[in-house]
């Protein structure tokens, strides 16, 4: 056990465990041997007492002899610096003193450094506290076999060695095993561990069938991998009733505040900064506060985290061993969701099913809704990685990725578009501050309609905002280059999102517009006022600050294709996105997500936010264009700040879609033979486009600041480009390849 400045990596100190009837005996890593004693719990460790964490404990622990007792102090800050666990905690608990159901087998398993051992360890305290013997057999530790299993079982049973080398017979070996087991069990409450199972496949058949099924069903049986018990553990109905799943994840934020303000790291820029940086991984996470704290014994400050990461990498890789099986898993670190079809085209070759489920079986590989998806932590670190060794390589993967949704999203046989692929475009497309924005957090929060039930808190959280204005250091990663951004945003900028929302006014123009964030404690976190354009919101946008200056710059044609019935929906003004914390990822995500949202559902998006570099950079990122010549001055009456319109209307769905892939580079050339739009210039394109909405040469003219005269010049070279005859062929035409 290593200790820096308060904080600890974990490494074994003793390799086995020997428990007798009347004390429990430790072998430890050189051979010495301690006797375990009761000893009142040290006193000062922690905040809060060990009892009213876990009610269940009596405040006693094994500890030995006085000069014995840095293993005391070990366990006890151990005990310390574990944080998160509370469920598992208190199930084994019920299962070891109120007895459970027997033949209980508990299925621990999460990835690797995520803290399976440490949480065993507790485990093993746990028992040792309320009197009970828990046997440890890590399977790296024995030669897997039956008769070395066996071997080493009864050694932790403390049978004399002299008459186990005199035992010959495998089947010998094993009665006597569930002979010791069962007194063991009589007498005392017992619990088997097995680590490391995964290692344990070319012996997993005997343990189920031979030698758990023979087992006093009293004993507790504990087994913990990197994979859940899968195959006949769970085909079986008899063995799917005894198992209890307990997967391990990563540790959420307020764990991780928890465990680094033990670690002596209060400053929340710091915590902020590791959360985002280990996602709560729990090895990744106790590796960088030790570096941390080691190298900066006077002055706390994150220090470069390279060899952490590598070192993390090469535990997980341990699991695909093999070139085919790595050049997917880095692959997939390029993908945000992932199936066998996406990787196929990604590679540019078909991949095969065996491969691949080989692939989505390793322990940071999870199932999701719609596919598959790498841990967060890997996926960062490798990709970076494979962006610094084969930047053209990694450029490569991610173009494939973009023209793999552009045909999805083009595709004319899909007579609909799902969403989900829409949200996977905006991904690919979008730059740092979309991903930073949409995309750091799977699970973000829920949206509600306001409505009386919530008003009160609609008002307190607007109140709470305008009374207390702070000072936002954003910094987001460039996920492309490593580089981390700061954006400030002043006290007078932080209010602006809030300045001209009124509830009641909104509520009572539609009561769809203002929605409210909850997050998982089920408080306000941010609001947003989108307002649906038609006939009953036209005029107030016409006339009210944020809005009014863009669409009074409107001339009378467009207001009046913006005038539809009610429930039609036109389009959306954005009025505001607003959150409590820009620094919380969850709330970003969230906020992030109702612009995308609107970009799937809405062909007309227009927004006016506060003139922010990495707002402007978001709008840019996902295909907004900045209005020219219109500006509004409502956030401090002084400086000018634009609109970014999004305008997808009558057919212009591809062309926005091609705009975004030529930012990369990339053109789809089976597109271009089949379509004759391509062969206008992009003046005779818009005189089209304004035709088909019902323009006439005159406001054709007025709308392109061109004469009549010009107009009619443009349309005859159309005219004969397109071989058609008049104004009607010519619409029939373009809404057929539109």
């Amino acid at each position: 056990m290593k200790f820096i400045n308060n904080s600890l990596i974990k490494v074994h100190l003793f390799n086995t465990n020997i428990v007798t009837d009347e004390v429990s005996i430790k072998t430890c890593a050189k051979g010495e041997v301690m006797v375990m004693k009761e000893l009142d719990i040290l006193e000062g460790i922690g905040s809060t007492p060990f009892n009213a964490i876990y009610p269940m404990y009596d405040g006693k622990v094994k500890v030995g002899r006085p000069d014995k007792r840095r293993a005391v102090q070990i366990d006890q800050l151990e005990r310390h610096y574990l944080v998160g666990r509370d469920i598992e905690i208190q199930y084994f608990l019920q299962q070891l003193i109120d007895g459970g159901q027997q033949g209980r087998i508990l299925n621990l398993y999460g990835t690797g450094g995520v803290g399976k051992s440490y949480l065993i360890d507790e485990f093993r305290r746990l028992a040792a506290n309320v009197n009970a013997a828990f046997l440890l057999m890590d399977s790296r530790g024995f030669s897997h076999t039956p008769q070395d299993f066996c071997t080493q079982l009864l050694r932790m049973l403390g049978y004399p060695m002299e008459k186990l080398q005199q035992i010959t017979e495998p089947q010998a070996l094993l009665a006597l095993c569930h002979e010791l087991l069962r007194e063991k069990a009589v007498n005392q409450k017992l619990v088997l561990a097995i680590d490391t199972f995964e290692d344990m496949s070319d012996m997993e058949l005997w343990l189920r069938e031979v030698f758990l099924t023979q087992l006093y069903p009293e004993i507790l049986i504990l087994i913990a991998g990197r994979f859940p018990l899968q195959g006949m553990w769970l085909s079986s109905p008899a063995w799917r009733h005894w198992i209890h799943r307990m997967p391990i994840g990563d540790l959420d934020y307020l764990s991780v505040k928890q465990y680094l303000e033990r670690s002596g790291i209060s400053q929340e820029p710091v915590i902020k900064q590791i959360w985002m940086k280990t996602r709560g991984h729990s090895l990744t996470m106790s590796l960088i506060v030790s570096t941390t704290m080691l190298q900066n014994i006077q002055s706390l400050k994150l220090v470069d985290e390279t060899e952490v990461f590598e070192h993390i990498l090469s535990i997980w890789l341990k699991e695909a061993p093999d070139d085919n099986l790595r050049e997917l898993v880095e692959t997939v670190a390029v993908l945000r969701h992932f199936n066998q079809e996406l990787l196929s085209y990604v590679l540019n070759r078909q991949v095969k099913t065996d491969l691949f489920q080989r692939l989505v079986g390793l322990s940071f590989i999870r199932r999701v809704d719609r596919g598959w998806i790498l841990h967060d932590l890997m996926r960062d670190a490798i990709s970076n990685e494979l962006r610094l060794r084969q930047p053209e390589h990694y450029a490569g993967l991610r173009k494939r990725c973009i023209m793999y949704y552009y045909n999805k999203m083009t595709n004319p046989s899909k007579q609909k578009k799902n969403a989900w692929e829409g949200v996977e475009w905006y991904y690919y497309i979008g730059d740092h501050v979309v991903r930073n924005f949409c995309f750091q957090k799977l699970t973000p929060h829920l949206m509600e309609t306001l409505n009386p039930s919530n008003w009160v808190e609609a008002e307190r959280y607007l109140a709470n905002r305008r009374s207390n204005p702070k000072e936002v250091c954003l910094t987001l990663q460039n996920l492309n280059t490593g580089e981390w951004i700061e954006y400030k945003i002043s006290k007078e900028e932080g209010l602006y999102p809030v300045k001209h929302i009124h509830l009641q006014e909104l509520y009572e123009l539609d009561r769809s517009i203002v929605k409210l964030m909850r997050d998982q404690q089920g408080a306000i976190c941010g609001l947003t006022a989108i307002i649906p354009i038609h006939t009953g919101t036209l005029d107030y946008l016409l006339t009210h600050p944020l809005s009014s200056a863009y669409f009074q710059s409107l001339n009378v044609h467009r207001l009046k294709e913006l005038r539809v019935p009610n429930e039609q929906i036109a389009g959306y003004f954005v009025k505001t996105v607003d959150v409590l914390d820009f620094e919380d990822e969850a709330i970003r995500t969230t906020a992030g997500l109702s612009i995308v949202s609107l970009l799937i559902s809405s062909d007309y998006v227009v927004v006016g936010p506060p003139d922010l570099s990495f707002l402007n950079e978001f709008h840019f990122s996902l295909g907004f264009e900045q209005m020219k010549n219109v500006a509004h001055y409502d956030y401090d009456n002084n400086t000018p700040t634009p609109y970014y319109v999004l305008d997808k209307r009558g057919g212009r769905q591809q062309d926005y879609l091609n705009k975004m892939i030529e930012s990369f580079g990339l053109s789809d050339h089976s597109k271009k033979k089949d379509d004759d739009m391509p062969t206008l210039s992009e003046r005779e394109k818009e005189v089209v486009v304004l035709l088909a909405r019902g323009y006439t040469n005159q406001e054709i003219a007025v709308e392109m600041h061109i004469t009549e005269v010009t107009v009619k010049k443009h349309l005859t070279a159309v005219f004969r480009k397109l071989n058609v005859v008049n104004r009607t062929q010519l619409v029939n035409s373009y809404l057929k390849k539109t």
